[in-house]
């Protein structure tokens, strides 16, 4: 949650409307991200079944009739342009897990930081409160000390 240095109750519906922005705007930039991490699959695995299409199709017009030179022709033609798209699938591949791997390391490098800095927020409040019960628990007994002579 968030701190704000306001009249909470004077503000409640701004700030309410702050943390639902918040809230609504991270949810849609993920979505987004999501949906265009599953276009981008969508597309490399599309190419590579358009290049495996051709390699099957350059083969069969080998197989299917008889073998002559301008077949031969056709057929390495096919098999040149199926390799060549493959190759730019598997380039575009590469390139969008290289970006996702970096993606990923910031977010994880990020994550472990803020986690860390939460942890230490926590444990030093945790301390304090400990000190505050220490001293009230001390204060207790001196009371109690005094009240008894």
């Amino acid at each position: 949650m968030m701190e704000y240095f306001i009249d909470q109750e004077k503000y409640f519906y701004l700030t309410l409307l702050h943390i639902y922005a918040i809230i609504y705007i991270g949810a849609a930039t993920t979505l987004a991200i999501g949906a265009m991490l599953i276009t981008y699959f969508q597309y490399i695995c599309g190419m590579f079944r358009i290049a495996g299409y051709r390699i099957e199709h350059a083969i069969n017009i080998n197989i299917q009739q008889n073998i002559t030179l301008k077949n031969k022709i056709l057929m390495n033609e096919g098999i040149i342009c199926a390799v060549e798209i493959h190759r730019q699938a598997m380039k575009l591949s590469k390139h969008l897990l290289s970006m996702f791997e970096i993606m990923m390391f910031c977010l994880i490098v990020f994550g472990v930081i803020f986690l860390t800095l939460n942890l230490f927020r926590v444990s030093f409040l945790l301390r304090i409160m400990m000190y505050e019960n220490a001293c009230k628990c001390c204060s207790e007994i001196m009371c109690i000390n005094n009240t008894d002579r």
